[in-house]
């Protein structure tokens, strides 16, 4: 997101699976090798500082399976090029996919879930999703066609993690659209949009969250991929 939406105080957070050095647990590998991860960029995409281009780096370290959506244009987006570019990279996937969204990326994980119920997605974490229905930011506009928001239940587990200070999403918004589409809720605490100058480099709460929904995910019926 541009910088005037982006303002964010670090929250102080406890790492479970990362200490000093980008060094993942092995339960957290376990918990996710058997899906191939897509890092879901938001609008203006995900900068080499952002928790989501850390994390790929991290992740394809050890050997995880991990790709990015590539959107053509990051700056005007719509939700028919950018839901066809996902799904054109779900295509390439051979086992289940975890989602990992951040923003407008968030919003477009949802909405491949509430037109595509039977995909390969076995679960999404939806961090701070872009609400255009309440946002009055400068870029709201750039968010229109991507409106109105699902109202529908997900097929698949989900998780939104929402900020106490997010300028694109208010907390009161964050636990009615997790109740609307059936995902758990986590409070980030004050860390902005969580987005490319949050801050939270490694983001280990947010890998605490990845953790939680992947054997989330185990745990239940995972999609058959053919």
């Amino acid at each position: 997101m541009p910088t005037s939406l982006r303002h964010s105080t670090v929250h102080s957070q406890t790492p479970d699976f990362l200490a000093t050095t980008p060094r993942l647990s092995p339960a957290l590998i376990r918990a996710l090798s058997p899906f191939d991860l897509l890092i879901v960029p938001g609008l203006f995409g995900s900068d080499d500082d952002h928790w989501q281009s850390i994390w790929e780096d991290v992740f394809r370290g050890h050997g995880l399976s991990i790709k990015r959506v590539e959107q053509d244009d990051w700056s005007h987006p719509t939700r028919t090029d950018w839901q066809t570019r996902l799904e054109q990279t779900l295509q390439a996937s051979r086992r289940p996919v975890l989602l990992i969204g951040h923003s407008l990326g968030a919003i477009l994980s949802v909405h491949h879930g509430a037109t595509h119920p039977t995909s390969a997605v076995a679960g999404a974490l939806l961090v701070a999703p872009a609400d255009g229905e309440e946002s009055t930011g400068p870029d709201a506009a750039r968010l229109a066609s991507f409106l109105p928001l699902p109202d529908k239940r997900l097929p698949f587990p989900s998780t939104v993690i929402f900020s106490q200070n997010d300028p694109w999403l208010a907390p009161a918004r964050a636990h009615h659209l997790a109740k609307r589409w059936g995902a758990s809720l986590l409070d980030a605490g004050y860390v902005g949009h969580i987005g490319n100058n949050s801050g939270v480099d490694h983001w280990p709460l947010g890998l605490n969250a990845l953790h939680s929904l992947a054997l989330t995910c185990h745990a239940g019926q995972m999609p058959a991929h053919a």
